[in-house]
């Protein structure tokens, strides 16, 4: 009996606790964290890394899966996936002698990278090992780091110690020296993947900043092109000149959302990163140090500025789009008001030739009266001369059509009026 579609998304959430196992392993051990760019697809690199599982009598990860760890010889390596990226951490019991000479990924098939690209864009070596707080020396650490200025101090409230350099060496690795004082073998594994982590995700965060930069840069062409703009709008006067505003303003409200949606998911992926790298810092528990720069503020002081800069980049471009939008807006304001202007004075010229027209109408209405009685009375002097002649008018017709012009001059006026009333009244 299958499970509901419901059911079965519940099961996925809850597993998702378990789906990041720590890679535990017991003090003295070397680890190398790598994160690979993802230039395949997600299922080609997951396909390939199940066959080179296979080739080691390894279980090969599920379809679903992101995180895998699997035993490769002697060493322990664990995958995990991300959205853009892949990581892959190596670890191995045993120190190198001398440190940082032999790597963990040194005993890794050659060919685990290959499955998810040849692009790393962190990679980190970290030894391990085993010593008191008394027989601690700083300047056996700075020389094994290769630097006399050195970051870290106590951790895991005085149980362990952690120090760097951050200085890549010839391969392009970080390193980075973990001492354990007392800590539990089961605390180790977490405090690398911590360790790891805090540098991976403040790389992919600090990835933004080029972005940013590039941002900033074509912020600064757009206000200063807007500044003219700006000008021109408080001195245009006609509808060309409006017009021509209007399309220059609305090019650049589509540069700035070009800009915003070629930034936004890179400049919040940056956030996150940036509150994971914060987490896990505070994880760490570190102990201030008075004699010696604390880990976490190396990681603070270069990532917090890069952070800062894609904010800046990100308010600068909605401040930029919100100016360019009310200049849009007075704009369009403006052109609103001139045709209402221009409405008017078209309604005015409208209702002046309405009343000529009126007056044209009553003049022309006044001559139709004296035409149509004209013609009336030409017509009637037609039919009294033809009585006349037939002999039965006792009258002269010139003495009854001067009776009768008053009184069908009247008769017509009065219908011609009450005709004009009525179509009136209709079109009321």
């Amino acid at each position: 009996m299958t499970k509901p579609e419901s059911q079965l998304d519940r099961v996925q959430l809850n597993n998702e606790w378990h789906a990041r196992p720590v890679a535990n392993m017991a003090t003295p051990c070397r680890c190398t964290h790598q994160v690979i760019r993802r230039t395949i697809s997600a299922s080609d690199s997951r396909a390939r890394f199940a066959q080179l599982c296979g080739q080691y009598a390894q279980a090969a990860p599920s379809v679903e899966s992101r995180h895998h760890m699997v035993q490769m010889g002697t060493t322990l390596v664990k995958w995990e996936g991300h959205t853009e990226a892949d990581s892959i951490t190596h670890l191995i019991p045993g120190n190198a002698n001398p440190l940082f000479s032999e790597h963990a990924a040194h005993f890794t098939p050659a060919d685990l990278i290959q499955c998810f690209g040849d692009e790393i864009i962190c990679g980190v070596h970290i030894e391990v090992f085993k010593q008191s707080k008394d027989d601690m020396d700083l300047e056996t650490i700075k020389a094994t780091l290769g630097s006399n200025e050195i970051f870290g101090g106590p951790i895991a409230d005085g149980n362990a110690a952690l120090w760097s350099s951050f200085r890549l060496d010839a391969e392009g690795y970080a390193r980075i020296v973990m001492v354990d004082h007392s800590l539990p073998p089961s605390a180790v594994g977490r405090y690398l993947q911590r360790v790891v982590e805090s540098e991976s995700y403040r790389l992919q965060a600090m990835s933004a900043l080029p972005l940013a930069r590039q941002t900033m840069a074509a912020l600064t062409v757009l206000e200063e092109e807007l500044e003219p703009l700006m000008n021109q709008l408080t001195r245009a006067s006609d509808d060309s000149d409006h017009e021509r505003l209007l399309t220059d303003l609305s090019h650049m409200a589509a540069r700035i959302e070009h800009l915003a949606a070629e930034s936004s998911y890179r400049f919040a992926a940056a956030r996150a990163y940036s509150q994971i790298v914060q987490q896990r810092l505070k994880e760490l528990r570190e102990e201030r140090v008075l004699t010696q720069p604390r880990y976490s503020m190396f990681l603070q002081r270069t990532l917090q500025p890069a952070m800062r800069t894609c904010e800046a980049a990100e308010r600068r471009i909605e401040e930029l789009a919100q100016r360019v939008s009310r200049a849009l807006t007075l704009l369009n304001s403006m052109v609103d008001m001139i045709q209402t202007r221009q409405t008017n004075a078209m309604m005015r010229t409208m209702s002046q030739n309405a009343q000529i027209q009126v007056r044209l109408q009553q003049a022309v209405e006044g001559f139709s009266t004296f035409v149509i009685s004209y013609y009336a009375l030409g017509i009637l002097s037609y039919v009294l001369v033809g009585i006349e002649a037939a002999g039965y008018l006792p009258f002269d017709p010139k003495l009854i059509l001067g009776a009768t012009a008053p009184l069908l001059l009247a008769s017509v006026w009065y219908m011609s009026r009450k005709l004009r009333k009525r179509l009136t009244g209709d079109l009321k």
